[in-house]
């Protein structure tokens, strides 16, 4: 019986999935797989905070899916996914429809907003390659035609906002004296809720950020949340309130809103609740990995982070659980194995936490320089390092 297999989405989940499907099924024509992609090329997005800020190019974060798949027996179709009816096995995308028998989810996350008033409205996302180049395109219009001093409030401490934020500050640093800016007449402020900066890792790597951000003169508030935004001022819970130029919104993210739209089970943030097999739980023909995916770790019961590694793991997982039930094997069970985080502030600060060892400073940044570099080959060798 034929098999066809359809990927949504070309992150870091499906991409990795759909290769992994392409060599365990080969060129056998009773199996067939396809990729969808609203875009033809593949984000690296750990890296948009740099093309974001302008300390990379945009060639250097995203990488065209047809050279990805060169050799691949598989399909790529550049379509937005409108609606999945898991029932009868279709997808409406914006190009037609698909039939499969088995799907692989993994559309990656859109922000989450909390309801705050305003937020949406007068703020941006690190959330695409085209979110980075308008943010990159708002910053440079800031500083050339700044009157008074200009502030910049990154809302949120996690990953994304730390590392946008030092990016952000190496490169005003950079740039200021071409836009005739004293370092008095601009300023980044980070807003974080928590009590110290990255919740959920470590509280050193936590006052590492901190003391690192503030000695580049970025301000950080913790403990406060954003609770109101108009078009010029940032109105936090404490009371206090932030005339801003700019802001970027990193404060959290949720599940892409196709998944409940198309009737999907979803819980925790708009993900959808998965199997130890990363099976939806309300149908074994559904495969859902990365920010799309409510795994649980068996180890603490708590839901897996929503991160790269997390969904490059679950992808060959589900890749090969796909190939499994399709040759009547057994399938795999995803446990998630936590290498470790590595975080750089800027071009020079870094600081990594690898199994049981830390480290930080120029090994911590070499390593952090390294990880895309790996990445990259990882999809195809040298021709992707040139």
């Amino acid at each position: 019986m034929a098999n066809k297999v359809v990927v949504l989405g070309a992150g870091y989940g499906g991409l990795k999935a759909t290769q992994k499907l392409s060599d365990y099924l080969g060129d056998s024509p009773e199996h067939s797989i396809i990729l969808v992609n609203k875009h033809n090329f593949h984000m690296l997005m750990t890296l948009l905070h740099e093309s974001a800020t302008g300390t990379s190019d945009f060639d250097d974060v995203s990488i065209p899916i047809d050279k990805v798949l060169e050799g691949k027996h598989v399909q790529f179709i550049k379509g937005t996914v409108e609606q999945i009816d898991i029932t009868n096995r279709t997808i409406k995308i914006d190009q037609g429809e698909l039939s499969y028998n088995y799907l692989l989810i993994a559309l990656g996350s859109e922000p989450e907003y909390y309801d705050i008033p305003g937020l949406r409205e007068n703020s941006l996302s690190l959330r695409s390659l085209y979110s980075s180049i308008e943010i990159r395109r708002r910053i440079n219009d800031i500083l050339a035609k700044h009157q008074q001093p200009l502030t910049f409030v990154v809302g949120g401490g996690g990953l994304t906002g730390v590392e946008f934020a030092g990016e952000l500050a190496h490169q005003l640093q950079r740039i200021s004296g071409k836009y005739q800016i004293a370092p008095e007449e601009c300023k980044i402020i980070v807003v974080e809720g928590a009590k110290e900066l990255l919740p959920g890792l470590s509280s050193e790597m936590g006052r590492y950020s901190r003391e690192t951000l503030e000695q580049m003169g970025v301000e950080v508030i913790t403990e406060d949340f954003i609770s109101q935004v108009t078009p010029d001022t940032v109105y936090l819970a404490s009371g206090q309130q932030i005339r801003y130029s700019l802001l970027i919104w990193a404060g959290g993210i949720k599940g892409n809103r196709i998944l409940e739209q198309s009737g999907f089970k979803t819980a925790n943030r708009g993900r959808v609740p998965v199997n130890q097999y990363l099976q939806y739980v309300d149908n074994p023909n559904v495969y859902l990995v990365g920010d799309n995916a409510l795994a649980i770790d068996p180890r603490n019961n708590k839901p897996v982070a929503a991160t790269a590694q997390s969904a490059l793991q679950q992808a060959e997982i589900a890749a090969y659980n796909i190939y499994a039930d399709i040759m009547g094997l057994e399938k795999k069970i995803y446990r998630p194995n936590n290498i470790g985080t590595v975080i750089s502030i800027g071009r020079s600060k870094a600081f990594g936490e690898v199994k049981s060892f830390k480290f930080k400073g120029p090994a911590a940044s070499w390593l952090k320089e390294l990880i895309p570099v790996k990445y990259r080959y990882s999809l195809g060798g040298l021709k992707f390092l040139s």
